[in-house]
């Protein structure tokens, strides 16, 4: 055996770090794809691009949608004219398309509800990140998904019940307006900034949070100067994302704005928004008017791009910057195996001149010098700072404290707790008041009778059929398209600009308006081909709207799946496809399920998208081109316009439940598979 050196050899990559659809992994599977049989191979590559077909349609839908709006909206450039469009005057009866006010009205009520909901938001994500303890993390965490499947018609309902008069016998007035819209946005905002909070927060290292801990930092102080500072970037993010959702909102809004297309003298005065005037006058505009309506449609989308494209941008800067701070570690500790080597080197080339090198040292002067050697140099002389250093520069920093450290933590532990049961008990209010209200009203007769007269007497069936009509006909185009397109973006796609822009597209899906949706699939499906108000319109268009979500919670499931499992395939001489089929996709499996149960609920308690593509008409649905009214149609023209409160209520309660129990059982697949794979 030879006693050569093997300074040269390098470690391994670990099994887990190997990604089959990047680099030479990549070149690898494609060269042992070529040695296959030709029909083996024919198979293979034309489900890649089936697959890749798939992910595609998240591309198009993005086109068709801007395609169809702009199409629409066209009258505006030509006749209406710009200026008259973004004039300050929306009188449609006087020729007049001004929506500077309504567009005042959309900023005026985000800006309100991200000023209420953010700090909320945050503090209920601080709180079960840093403070809480698992089983109270996991109860409030559990009400803050609750939050989110809750539809936007039973938050509307909440506002125009309960909020909009305690503000009406505060102010004076009726209740309508900025105020009360402020309210039932902030709290419908919550659940989202609070979740990508929290991601943002758990991606910051446990490391950091010790290191502070060990210079005597109290856990306020570890936050605020320390953890808070490096998640900045994911919180940014994560408020863009929730004041995507306020300017999109549009049945919550409608209920309690007041619908008035001026600018409002008070926070308590009515006014209206892009989103509540387009649902307001699509039922019976036409001509020019239909057109501003999809002006407003066009400016919404570009809103919610923009805003996905910001978000886009800030991520991209800060995983560059992580790429050139990892490079640079990388350069600096090959330079450091570099002079290892050499040092070794130099020692083993030594000989035994012991006597010339001790004449030698007696030449040296004794005077120390004073130059510390390189080892000896702190990391600031060379241009960096150490984490030490740096989390004891922002502890240190700023003005002695006028109060003790212990009373500053025991005080910003309290509101953080107080933020975080403050948004449980939003969600007991808003169950309790449903239930409180609706449950004497619930009864078989109710549950499977008829809506009769002009006082929709009698039960609800008719509408719980449509609803689970439309949705089942929506998860049956959506749920092949976006799981393959999923396997394609884990399992296929080399990264690059077009899995980039097919990503991009996906996104942007996932945050157009509900109403513009609307608007599109009103456009499309029952215009141009041709549909009319029916059930496969709404599925049509609820399919779109649930493809992003089904996609990404897909392509998370399928990258959870160790990667040793599929080397372990491919050693068996498995095929891509195989690997995929049998192992891959069946392992994910849980995961995947969970993802369309959350978008079935999404379906479920939709208004906006169903509300011009499925009609309103009371009857039983055998084809999907028979129309239909949905639960949430049904109970938005009941509490609207208070023709039967009692059967509003039911109807709220019915869906509230039907919501919440997907929901329940998405989180007990989630925790499930979890507990089976080992997971927490």
């Amino acid at each position: 055996m030879s006693d050569q050196p093997v300074h040269d050899l390098k470690k391994p990559p670990h099994l887990e770090d190997i990604e089959p659809n990047k680099g030479a992994a990549l070149d690898t599977t494609t060269h042992e794809l070529k040695l296959v049989s030709h029909s083996t191979y024919v198979k293979e590559k034309t489900l890649q691009y089936l697959f890749l077909a798939c992910a595609f349609v998240a591309v198009l839908a993005v086109c068709l949608i801007f395609v169809f709006t702009i199409w629409k909206a066209f009258p505006v450039f030509t006749d209406i004219g710009l200026e008259n469009f973004f004039g300050s005057v929306w009188s449609p009866s006087d020729g007049q398309y001004g929506i500077a006010c309504l567009a005042a009205g959309s900023g005026l009520v985000t800006v309100g509800a991200l000023a209420i909901g953010v700090p909320l938001a945050i503090g209920c994500a601080v709180f079960l990140t840093e403070i809480a303890s698992k089983r109270l993390s996991g109860i409030v965490s559990t009400a803050v998904d609750l939050l989110a499947g809750i539809p936007s018609v039973i938050y509307g309902f909440f506002g125009l019940v309960v909020l909009r008069p305690l503000i009406a016998s505060a102010s004076g007035g009726l209740g309508f307006g900025a105020l009360t819209a402020w309210l039932v946005l902030a709290i419908m905002i919550v659940p989202t900034i609070t979740t990508l909070t929290m991601d943002a927060l758990r991606s910051i290292p446990m490391g950091i949070r010790e290191a502070a801990y060990s210079m005597g930092a109290t856990k306020w102080q570890a936050i605020y100067k320390i953890v808070l500072p490096a998640a900045k970037t994911g919180i940014v993010n994560a408020v863009v994302l929730g004041m995507g959702r306020a300017i999109g909102e549009t049945m919550a809004v409608l209920m309690v704005v007041g619908n008035a297309p001026v600018l409002p003298d008070s926070i308590t005065s009515p006014l209206s928004t892009l989103t509540s005037q387009i649902a307001l006058d699509m039922g019976y505009s036409s001509g020019l008017h239909r057109s501003a309506l999809f002006g407003m449609g066009v400016v919404l989308f570009i809103i919610s791009a923009s805003l996905v494209g910001i978000v886009r941008f800030v991520s991209r800067d800060r995983e560059a910057a992580k790429a050139r701070k990892k490079a640079k570690q990388e350069e600096k500790a090959e330079k450091a195996e570099k002079a290892e080597k050499a040092e070794k080197a130099e020692k083993a080339g030594e000989t035994s001149s012991v006597a010339p090198s001790a004449a030698r040292m007696e030449a040296v002067p004794t005077t120390p010098d004073p130059v510390p050697p390189v080892e000896a140099l702190p990391p600031e002389a060379e241009g960096g700072e150490t984490s030490a250093a740096r989390i004891k520069r922002l502890l240190s920093h700023g003005g002695s404290a006028k109060v003790s450290k212990d009373t500053s933590n025991k005080v910003a532990v309290t509101v953080f707790t107080v933020m975080a049961l403050a948004t449980t008990a939003i969600l007991v209010l808003i169950i309790g008041f449903v239930t409180v209200n609706g449950l004497p009203n619930l009864s078989l007769d109710f549950i499977f009778g008829w809506p009769q007269g002009v006082n929709a007497e009698g039960g609800i069936w008719p509408t719980i059929v449509s609803t689970l009509y439309v949705t089942a006909l929506a998860m049956l185009i959506c749920t092949p398209i976006a799981v393959l397109a999923a396997v394609y973006l884990a399992e296929y796609a080399k990264q690059g600009r077009l899995v980039t822009f097919i990503r991009y597209a996906a996104d942007t899906l996932s945050s157009v308006p509900s109403i513009v949706m609307g608007l599109f699939g009103y456009a499309l499906f029952v215009e141009y081909m041709g549909f009319g108000l029916s059930m496969l319109s709404a599925a049509l268009a609820l399919a779109i709207m649930m493809l992003p979500i089904v996609m990404r919670t897909t392509e998370e499931a399928i990258r959870a799946v160790p990667r040793y499992i599929r080397w372990g395939a491919y050693g068996l001489g498995a095929t891509k496809w195989q690997v995929v089929s049998k192992i891959v996709l069946p392992s994910a499996f849980p995961r995947i399920a969970t993802g369309i149960v959350l978008a079935i609920g999404r379906a479920v308690g939709e208004t906006a998208v169903v509300l011009y593509t499925m009609g309103q008409a009371v009857n039983l649905p055998v084809s999907p081109f028979d129309s239909g009214r949905p639960m949430t149609i049904h109970l938005y023209l009941l509490a609207n316009d208070g023709i039967n409160m009692n059967a509003a209520y039911g109807t709220a309660l019915l869906l509230v439940i039907m919501i919440l129990a997907f929901n329940l059982f998405a989180r007990y697949i989630s925790r499930r598979s979890a507990s089976k794979s080992g997971g927490k």
